[in-house]
């Protein structure tokens, strides 16, 4: 999005928000990021210069009556599943049975150019999720691409973009799974009806996407040999296998709005220990483990114990009922089992993709705690 669009959309959410005519006297912005060592920036967003704002950038803006400090985060019209990875198949030979964004699974990264405004729309309505968001001031509309402006947040503790932290205390994830869980709950009741969200994968579209599923395993083991072992693939493998018999219980579990990549590198702790969450841009319908199943995926050792992925779960589950969504323990358990594999096949699957291209350095980490996780859950499934 054009730097000068985004200036025109100022003084109108300005003086939504303080009640009065805004004027825009000035605006600070970071100097452009060099793209030339950042090819993706253009599969992703376009072609740019100097004069485009992409991804989230701070500014400073001068009115006659305050400065005010903001972020405005830019999301493209389409989602990665249709640039960034079609780009990283082409560019370095990964071979799928279909262009990715055919598959039913993958259209979580596909279409998600509105997506990421509708959710701080959407909480407008919803106290639960505007307590686990940052001030949201307004958004811009452009030529399809929207940019979300939100009050300026302070480096949260416990987040990096890149995944470098790979440790938070237990009282930490349990306050970010009681956060979400409260999200679960208020959206259980409205999930269906978001049409902006895509649909729910189920049985029948997670077992017909298998073919993409194995080109992912056969692909990552052979690019990256001493993480995805002949032992990883086997145990993958059988859990694409048995995906009929496991993921139904997935399916028994209620249809409510998750943040899809609630991990570390996008969500984290303001100054008074608030739990807060970014990049809204791949949510999506789905069952309430699914954001637990991430968490735990990225913040778990790989030695965890069964007593420590139990009470997690325990503490989600508490505050689904907390919030008037109650699930029986059996039937939760088993929920979660089943998103841990679907973890284990397809999101730790897709980082191992875009690991072809990018460096990320928690892959090993998340490869091991994924599988441990698994099979510390397989009494859940009975």
């Amino acid at each position: 999005m054009q730097f000068s669009e985004i200036a025109a959309g100022l003084p109108h959410i300005l003086s939504d928000v303080y009640g009065e005519p805004s004027t825009v006297v000035d605006i600070e912005r970071p100097p452009p990021v060099p793209h030339d060592d950042q090819p993706w920036l253009a599969v992703k967003y376009g072609p740019m210069d100097d004069a485009d704002v992409h991804g989230v950038t701070p500014l400073t803006v001068s009115t006659p009556q305050r400065v005010v400090d903001l972020v405005v985060k830019v999301n493209p019209v389409h989602g990665i599943g249709e640039t960034v990875i079609p780009w990283i198949c082409d560019t370095y030979d990964v071979e799928l049975p279909a262009p990715y964004a055919t598959f039913h699974s993958t259209r979580e990264v596909v279409g998600t150019g509105a997506r990421e405004s509708n959710v701080y729309d959407l909480s407008v309505t919803m106290p639960e999720l505007m307590t686990l968001l940052p001030p949201y001031l307004g958004t811009i509309t452009a030529h399809g691409e929207r940019a979300v402006l939100l009050g300026d947040v302070s480096p949260l503790r416990g987040m990096d973009a890149g995944g470098s932290v790979d440790h938070w205390s237990g009282e930490h994830i349990d306050a970010a799974l009681r956060a979400i869980g409260a999200v679960h709950a208020a959206s259980a009741a409205v999930a269906a009806e978001l049409a902006w969200l895509p649909p729910r994968t189920d049985t029948d579209t997670f077992t017909s996407d298998d073919g993409l599923w194995r080109a992912m395993l056969t692909d990552a083991s052979h690019r990256f040999p001493d993480i995805v072992t002949p032992e990883v693939v086997a145990r993958r493998e059988a859990t694409i296998a048995t995906a009929g018999a496991w993921h139904p219980a997935k399916d028994a579990m209620p249809t409510v709005l998750t943040h899809n990549d609630f991990n570390q590198r996008n969500v984290g702790f303001d100054a008074d220990d608030r739990v807060l969450a970014l990049d809204w841009e791949i949510a999506r319908r789905d069952s309430p483990q699914r954001d637990v199943a991430e968490m735990l995926t990225f913040l778990l050792d790989p030695a965890v114990d069964y007593d420590t992925l139990h009470h997690h779960a325990a503490q989600h589950r508490a505050a689904l009922s907390a919030n008037g969504l109650t699930l029986e323990e059996d039937a939760y358990l088993a929920g979660l089992a089943a998103d841990l594999r679907c973890a284990a096949v397809d999101r730790v699957g897709m980082q191992l993709l875009l690991a072809a291209a990018f460096d990320l350095p928690y892959i090993p980490r998340i490869n091991k705690t994924i599988d441990r996780l698994v099979r510390l859950s397989e009494p859940w499934l009975g």
